[in-house]
């Protein structure tokens, strides 16, 4: 039950100026009457567009009539916008919304016909001339009765025998309320002027106590702000509080608000905190969002608002939350603290307001007030907000076309993919994912089936839904080159995984963008085949592509004079090399205390063929021991195996250097490049290596893609059979030549070539631009997570060396508590243990490994200012 405290539930009115009051006095001194309102009690004044919408009801039903200057709204329950009209402090109709039928109605009642009637040139049943009623005995109130002339369906004004009221025609009946005499009458037309003045001392009362409510709890932290969100109610708290001695005041743009509230709140001096996530993408995996399922809060206003509030420390933070605004304030405090932010401790001081107060108030005050409000708009926010109603969203399509129009297309795709009915979209139906009794009421009148928990019916998905989904493949492109700097907006809409989560585990596994998806669904609707041994059409151009993709692949790490093999992972292509080289006795591999298990187990197990290992450890700053590595070298080693960057530390390697040494001795040089591929160019006659590996599934690719790379065909073939021969004997084989040699059996066509589309994806952005992107996102990690209490950051000191990877522990939160603590409660998404690379866990004293957050070409600055945030609320220990 909502919380209604006294004289709330009544309106006191002045007879004798004819005005509204919200206290029991009139600054005239005459006796007040009480009036009646409806729940949940809010009410408010009509404003410019809601007074021109009633006088245009008003005069298509009964002609041009006059209206009062001063006429209040009382919002009451309903299937969209319902209000009470009060004008002349007497109930004057009802106003509602059809949201099927997208129309207004002004249902006028008995009360308001001693100021009408003298007026009404039309719309007015004589019932004497009807003969039905003529020859009808008894009480003519309550009773329906046919008409015998035509007359438009809705309210009219009923007279019969010098009795007047009201009555609904519907269907050529007329159902007749009950019937009185009515005298006309007149009182005075002030305007809102005078209603201010007759209500200055209640006013004057209402400042005194909201002042003093703030400045009771203004140094209960060690800041003061405002949050204003650029509606009435905000804007009524922050003239209360900078009366109080508060300046600082902070708007979150969501990214979907209206261009009016922007720049409001741009004139109010208001900080600005900029959108944290995009609306538009996470949709398209999320859904629409509803009354009963606000996702989109703590996505667009929650994480904006821990990265403020990290900034900002623990803070008072003075809001316009009224118990009438919705249900769920109804028992809101005076004080509260923020349960998704715990440093943030709210402060109510108009709870107990109306909307009429906030708006005397406002008008008292000369206040500026966002201009949406008086073309007609009830509640300020973000234009597609579930909580809009049907109707303020048809005024929204008449002012901001091109906003709702990309709604609107979203919705009935989404209701086409979900083969949900028209009116999911027409009627309004997505603003609830369990609809509620009074649609649930205008789907069982209308048809529309719904489920036993109430949401909607779907119908197996249409062919139209088919044909566009068809479409929209057809017309997605990967991201053009720019010569600006990089910025994840290029891209972010090609990953629509994304939407609601920020994804820091790309050192593990990326994602792929929509045209190296479409590549997949392409191989396996269009030419799926196999490669090499056919002739017919769709071989052929399943030889071709994948043929192509190599040639991608070797571009993109500047190979085309090696061999580029396409192998299932990095790791399956390590292996390769550690089973391909024909080793003997004595021989040594050389390979670093950093590396990933995959890089370190296929050189341990070559010990039953009599080969030494030698690990090389690091320096105080991760650097690689150069001086040790190269003692080993010369030592005699065949094979030096070595990562380009480090999946835990995101440290580089010198592999010019690395390279340099393994020349100078003969011996062969191996590159993991698993971990730098995504994140910088790669030239192998820069590095200087032999061998280059690395995973499709990082540098948006699919999983069960990855390359190896040879300058020469040193290797003996792993596998033998189908597809790796030039030709057989019943005496022996002659291999293939190229990469064909290295991949007998089917290979994974389809991933092999998505995978060539992944390559020049990334090469259509520029993996220059990829790698400047990341130093920047890698600085603004490590110096944010370094100035935490109780955090340790493990990353090297030299930014040109060092990629996008970086480990951090928190004093006292086990790694895996810690991520999932940022899963469950930030949204955050990483990497925590020991990273498959436990001797380097060892080396660092980190026996339960760290939580590593690792970014890609689509991390955003936001998203790293969330983690920071995110971070520093639980070492803090909340």
């Amino acid at each position: 039950m909502i919380r209604e405290p006294a004289v709330k539930k009544v309106l006191y009115w002045c007879d004798q100026c004819n005005v509204p009051l919200i206290g029991r006095t009139c600054a005239c001194g005459a006796r007040v009457r009480e009036i009646a309102l409806l729940q949940p009690y809010d009410l408010r004044p009509a404003l410019a567009a809601d007074m021109a919408l009633i006088r245009s009801l008003l005069a298509e039903r009964f002609g041009d009539l006059p209206l009062q200057k001063v006429v209040l709204l009382n919002k009451t329950g309903g299937a969209d916008r319902a209000d009470l009209v009060i004008a002349h402090g007497d109930r004057f109709g009802w106003l509602t919304f059809d949201p099927v039928a997208r129309k207004f109605s002004l249902d006028i009642a008995p009360e308001a016909l001693p100021y009408i009637l003298p007026y009404a040139t039309r719309g007015v049943v004589d019932l004497e001339a009807e003969a039905a009623v003529s020859a009808h005995k008894g009480r003519i109130g309550g009773k329906r009765f046919p008409l015998k002339s035509p007359v438009p369906d809705g309210t009219v004004i009923v007279s019969y025998k010098n009795r007047f009221g009201t009555g609904i025609v519907r269907d050529g009946q007329i159902r007749v309320k009950e019937l009185a005499p009515v005298s006309p009458r007149t009182r005075p037309d002030p305007d809102w002027d005078v209603v201010i003045e007759k209500n200055r001392y209640h006013l004057k009362n209402l400042e005194r106590n909201a002042i003093r409510t703030i400045k009771k709890h203004i140094n209960d932290r060690p800041c003061a702000n405002v949050s204003f969100s650029g509606g009435k109610d905000s804007t009524a708290v922050l003239h209360l509080a900078r009366k109080a001695g508060i300046d600082k005041a902070f708007f979150i743009d969501t990214g979907i608000e209206l261009p009016e509230t922007v720049e409001f709140v741009a004139s109010q001096g208001v900080e600005i905190i900029r959108k944290g996530g995009d609306f538009f993408q996470a949709v398209e995996k999320a859904g629409p969002p509803g009354k009963d399922n606000r996702w989109c809060c703590k996505l667009l206003k929650l994480h904006p608002l821990k990265i403020y509030l990290a900034e900002t420390g623990p803070c008072v933070t003075i809001q316009g939350n009224r118990w009438y605004e919705s249900w769920n304030r109804a028992e809101l405090d005076e004080t509260s603290q923020n349960p998704a932010n715990p440093m943030q401790l709210n402060v109510s001081p108009i709870r107990s307001w109306r909307a009429l107060e906030v708006y005397l108030y406002l008008w008292w005050q000369e206040a500026p007030m966002n201009p949406l409000y008086e073309k007609g708009l009830e509640r300020i926010g973000c234009y597609l907000c579930p909580a809009v109603l049907e109707s303020e969203y048809e005024d929204l399509r008449r002012m901001h076309p091109a906003l709702t129009d990309r709604w609107d297309e979203f919705l009935i795709r989404w209701a086409e993919k979900n083969g949900l009915p028209d009116a999911y979209h027409r009627w309004g139906l997505w603003r609830w994912r369990a609809l509620p009794p009074k649609m649930r009421e205008i789907c069982r009148d209308r048809g529309i089936p719904v489920n036993e928990d109430f949401t909607l019916k779907a119908a197996p998905v249409t062919k139209r839904a088919e044909v566009a989904t068809t479409k929209a493949i057809k017309t997605r492109e990967p991201a053009a080159p720019a010569k600006n700097e990089f910025t994840p907006d290029e891209i972010r809409k090609d990953f629509p995984i994304l939407g609601d989560i920020v994804y820091l585990d790309n050192a593990a596994t990326s994602f792929s963008p929509e045209p190296v998806v479409e590549a997949l669904v392409e191989f396996e609707h269009r030419y799926r085949a196999n490669v090499g041994r056919g002739v017919h059409r769709l071989t052929r151009i399943a030889t071709q592509r994948y043929w192509h993709a190599h040639e991608k692949v070797a571009r993109f790490v500047g190979g085309e004079a090696g061999i580029t093999v396409f192998t299932k992972n990095a790791t399956d292509a390590i292996n390769m090399v550690a089973q391909g080289l024909s080793w003997k006795p004595g021989d040594r591999v050389a390979t670093t205390i950093l590396e990933h298990h995959s890089n370190l187990l296929p050189w341990r197990a070559l010990a039953k063929h009599g080969v030494g290992l030698d690990v090389i450890g690091i320096d105080a700053d991760y650097a690689l021991d150069l001086a040790a590595l190269e003692k080993a070298v010369a030592g005699g080693v065949r094979l030096v195996a070595v990562s380009h960057a480090s999946n835990v530390l995101g440290v580089t390697t010198p592999v010019a250097e690395i390279a340099r040494i393994c020349r100078e001795h003969g011996t062969l040089l191996l590159l993991d490049a698993a971990q730098s591929a995504p994140h910088m160019p790669l030239d192998v006659s820069d590095l200087g290596c032999d061998f280059l590996c690395f995973s499709g599934h990082k540098i948006f690719g699919p999983t069960g893609t990855g390359v190896l790379w040879m300058r020469e065909a040193l290797l003996e073939p792993p596998v033998l059979g189908g597809g790796m021969v030039e030709n057989v004997t019943a005496e022996g084989f002659v291999p293939a030549d190229g990469y064909q040699r290295y991949e007998a059996g089917t290979p994974n066509v389809g991933g092999g070539i998505a995978l060539g589309v992944a390559v020049d994806y990334l090469s259509a952005i520029g993996m220059d631009r990829i790698r400047r992107h990341e130093e920047r996102l890698t600085a603004r990690l490590i110096a944010g997570l370094s100035a935490l209490d109780g955090v340790t950051v493990y990353a090297g000191r030299k930014p040109g060396s060092r990629i996008g990877v970086v480990s951090f522990t928190i004093d006292g939160v086990h790694p895996q508590e810690a991520a999932q603590l940022l899963d469950e409660e930030a949204d955050i998404l990483v990497r925590s243990g020991h990273h498959c690379c436990q001797p380097l866990m060892e080396h660092l004293n980190l026996p339960n490994g760290t939580v590593r957050a690792s970014m890609a070409a689509f991390t955003t600055e936001q998203e790293i200012d969330l983690l920071v945030a995110a971070v520093d609320e639980i070492s803090r220990g909340r």
